[in-house]
């Protein structure tokens, strides 16, 4: 229990140290677009995992990725509630070397391959750096019950080999008992047969001398 506890303050204090949402841009076709990024200490496929299990069930629907972007279509009727946006993110790992760290990026408005189209515009920055700032405590918790389940798994695991090997090692005592007493029963049979051995060369002692004399 402490060391999930201990695992659990770690997770917060790398989460804060990496700071809150800022403000920044994203390109899309040579342009570019608004958005709130933040940076969290978590690799691409577990961001993505604890984005799709968060939104989908605040009723988001994901729906085809737009050139990098993951969209989040809302099911419900949208509203003026930023809540109830269309969300569109860019989940991208900082580097190679740095595979458990990772950026996401909240447009502000949508991105539209016809450049005769309006935008639709969605967020404002401070709702979009809130969204992240409020997800981001979102993904730590996932990130954090998934470390949960795979330590448990790993416990279950180790007691299951460790029952494994108790019942090898009581095996293998029963073939020791078994096979000690095969030794004894072999070394019984050897004996006798010395005797046996001692008494027919007597024997033919015996009847050698008779035929001599």
């Amino acid at each position: 229990m402490k060391q999930i506890i201990l695992t659990a303050s770690l997770l917060v204090f790398t989460l804060v140290s990496f700071g809150q949402a800022q403000e920044g841009s994203v390109e899309y076709k040579r342009k570019l677009y608004p958005a709130a990024v933040i940076e969290l200490p978590y690799s691409e496929s577990v961001i993505n995992a604890a984005m799709s299990d968060f939104l989908s069930k605040k009723g988001k629907s994901k729906i085809s990725d737009l050139r990098g972007f993951t969209t989040y279509r809302n099911t419900d009727e949208i509203a003026k509630d930023s809540s109830n946006a269309d969300l569109y993110f860019k989940v991208e790992r900082k580097s190679r070397r740095e595979k458990d760290v990772a950026s996401i990026s909240l447009l502000l408005i949508s991105p539209n391959d016809d450049s005769s189209k309006e935008n639709v515009h969605y967020l404002n920055m401070d709702q979009a750096k809130t969204y992240l700032n409020e997800l981001s405590f979102t993904i730590e918790s996932y990130s954090l019950e998934n470390l949960i389940k795979e330590q448990n798994d790993e416990i279950i695991k180790a007691e299951a080999k460790l029952v494994d090997m108790a019942s090898e090692i009581a095996d293998l005592e029963q073939k020791k008992m078994s096979l000690e007493q095969k030794i004894m029963d072999s070394k019984k049979d050897q004996d006798n047969q010395q005797k046996e051995l001692k008494k027919l060369k007597k024997t033919l002692a015996e009847s050698v001398a008779k035929r001599t004399s």
